[in-house]
Parts: structure tokens; C-alpha cells; sequence
């Protein structure tokens, strides 16, 4: 296309975003909601890539700075939250790593009980198990950025990377319906500088691709199936 725009409108976010798999070896994603809708408008190239990280923002946290702002109108209050989610204890971090996962688990129970939608569920479960996919929930305050960053294979392409960063989710809305602004980020140099960016979040964020396994597993979706992981050693 002659420009790098992409609304929804005249270009839909998920043909870019399979485009890109289809070439890249890597993914990360930073997304403010993680949709099981999302992550299936992509599967079957995600399911092609070596690594895949999606950082997702905290769902528990309803009571937003931003939305505390907008109530009160008080500069002082925005300050006081600020430093208590800058100053957060492991305890905080775990309750709404919890609140997270449990705000999952609604959203498996409402999907539609079909074959395509178990297939999804089994789908997410096998790339965990299979160590290529991580999941981390940004615990610290409020992650509202979007950014859909690749790695391109070292052998083949000048470029190490590109990315797509602007206003949607990892949603089947947010990548096909939602009048979005997103853009495409080429060159070296900002591939390089998202990536550390993305890095410095992930690692100050907390582990959830087990927990989000555990609750996958629970669900209607594998009642009915017996994983391998699941079946109990005979020797135990």
C-alpha cells in the first residue's frame, strides 16, 4: 500500500498482521486486553513462529489514574495514585494477576461451546506447553499501549524487525471492526528501540502463562478431551 495508515477502514489490521507472520520468526505483543477472539484471527501463523510474548495490561485494575483524574479533577489525588502504583507490594501484584485470571475465566465460560472455538482453547494451551508462547500481565499501573512488534529471521532481511503500533487490542474488534489508527514502524533503529522497550516491561511484569494454561485447562473446553500433559505418569 502507498502509505503506512491502517483504520479498519480501507485496511484491516488482521490481514497486515498475518502478512507480517507469515515472514517473521518472532512476535511480541503488548496489548491493553488479551481476547481469546483476538489471538484467533491470527492462530494459524502464530502457531508458525519459534517465539511468541504477549504482554497484556492489568484487567482488575476498573478504578483507573486516568478515570480518578476525570472523577475528581484533582491533581493531588492523580499524584497520591500514581506513587501507589509505583510502590506496589508482591501481594498487589498477585491480587490482581488473580483478578486477571479470573476475569478469564468468564470470558471462556461465555464463549460459544463449538468445535472451532475448543480448537482454540487447545490451540493456546499446546504453544504454552510447547515453551513457545509466554503470557505476562503488566502489574505496576495501567499498560495502555498497543504494539505489535516482529523479528524478522537473521538470515534473508536487512531488516532485523517491524511493527505496528496504535490504537487496537488483540481482539477480533479491535483487529477487523473498530475504526482504529494504527501504523506501521519500519527501520532498524526503531525496531531496536521498541524491542528494548518492550523488554524493560516485560521484565518488570508477572508470569501468567501458567496460570492462564491452568484456567484454560479447567474449562469446558478440555472436559471432554485428555491431553497427554494431563494423563497421569504410570510409573508415579
Amino acid at each position: 500500500m502507498p502509505h503506512d495508515i491502517i483504520d479498519n477502514r480501507n485496511e484491516k489490521l488482521v490481514d497486515h498482521l498475518n502478512c507480517i507472520l507469515g515472514t517473521a520468526e518472532a512476535a511480541k505483543m503488548a496489548v491493553g486486553y488479551f481476547f481469546l477472539s483476538g489471538f484467533g484471527a491470527v492462530r494459524e501463523k502464530l502457531a508458525t513462529l519459534k517465539s511468541i510474548r504477549i504482554l497484556i495490561g492489568n484487567t482488575a485494575n476498573r478504578e483507573t489514574i486516568e478515570q480518578l483524574s476525570e472523577a475528581c479533577k484533582r491533581l493531588e489525588l492523580v499524584r497520591a495514585a500514581e506513587e501507589k502504583e509505583r510502590f506496589q507490594t508482591k501481594s498487589v501484584r498477585r491480587q490482581r494477576a488473580e483478578e486477571t485470571a479470573r476475569n478469564l475465566r468468564q470470558t471462556i465460560e461465555r464463549m460459544d461451546q463449538t468445535d472451532a472455538e475448543q480448537g482454540l482453547v487447545l490451540d493456546l494451551i499446546r504453544l504454552i506447553e510447547e515453551k513457545r508462547l509466554q503470557v505476562k500481565v503488566y502489574t505496576k499501573g495501567r499498560l495502555h499501549a498497543k504494539a505489535y512488534i516482529f523479528d524478522y529471521p537473521s538470515q534473508g532481511h536487512y531488516e532485523h524487525g517491524i511493527a505496528i503500533v496504535g490504537s487496537s487490542n488483540l481482539s477480533l474488534s479491535g483487529v477487523t471492526h473498530n475504526t482504529e489508527l494504527n501504523v506501521v514502524v519500519q527501520g532498524n533503529n526503531n525496531h531496536a528501540e521498541l524491542v528494548r522497550w518492550f523488554d524493560e516491561l516485560w521484565q518488570e511484569s508477572q508470569d501468567f502463562d501458567e496460570t492462564l494454561m491452568n484456567e484454560m485447562k479447567q474449562s469446558w473446553a478440555v472436559a471432554s478431551v485428555r491431553l497427554p500433559s494431563l494423563a497421569r505418569n504410570p510409573s508415579s
